[in-house]
């Protein structure tokens, strides 16, 4: 059986809603077959059925995995800015202007795979003006973005994640009172495994 695949190169090339499916396909990885690894793969980046994977050629299977897995072993530095839908979204200029909601909703979500949509459309908002290389971006809207985001690239979710992590500390010692910054840093064991996992910033 002859198929016209298409195979992602590069994170850029994968959407946020297929690498939302991987993660959850590999959470538990204790019983995973070769087999299960490469008919998933195949399944979520290239679109294929489970019948239709299993009839590709075990050569082309490790040539199509090895790719992805060169594509998923990225670790892309922060994109500050990416078109989607004809429309451009800016990274939040100033971390530290964040309303606290935004903050909450950003928290609410992003140690979530199921919900990392939610907090990159906090983090990701249509530019609404241009000044001397600098952007003001759209007042956050709750859930306005939340579908648009299932179809950003993964290299820019991981790399906002990757960022809003390194400064998160310092986000939550400026905004929160002492009561609530130590409520808080008892659950920091949680987001940091995200990144520590495989559920996060370096692929499976």
């Amino acid at each position: 059986m002859k198929l016209d695949l298409r195979v992602p190169t590069s994170l850029n090339d994968i959407p946020l809603h297929q690498y939302q499916k991987f993660i959850k396909a590999f959470e538990n990885t204790e019983n995973i077959t070769d087999q299960y690894a490469g008919t998933k793969m195949l399944e979520i980046f290239c679109g294929l059925k489970i019948d239709e994977a299993l009839e590709v050629k075990i050569s082309d299977v490790n040539k199509i995995t090895e790719k992805i897995n060169k594509a998923l072993s990225e670790k892309p530095l922060l994109v500050t800015r990416f078109k989607l839908q004809n429309t451009e979204f800016g990274f939040v200029p100033q971390l530290d202007d964040l309303t606290f909601g935004e903050f909450v909703d950003i928290e609410n979500n992003i140690d979530d795979w199921d919900t990392m949509h939610k907090a990159m459309a906090v983090l990701y908002r249509p530019i609404t003006e241009r000044i001397k290389g600098k952007y003001q971006i759209e007042k956050y809207r709750g859930d306005s973005w939340h579908d648009a985001m299932l179809n950003m690239p993964a290299s820019v979710a991981i790399s906002a994640i990757t960022f809003f992590f390194l400064l998160e500390d310092d986000l939550l010692r400026a905004t929160l009172p002492y009561s609530s910054l130590t409520e808080v840093e008892t659950q920091q064991e949680e987001l940091t495994t995200l990144t520590n996992s495989g559920g996060g910033i370096t692929a499976l």
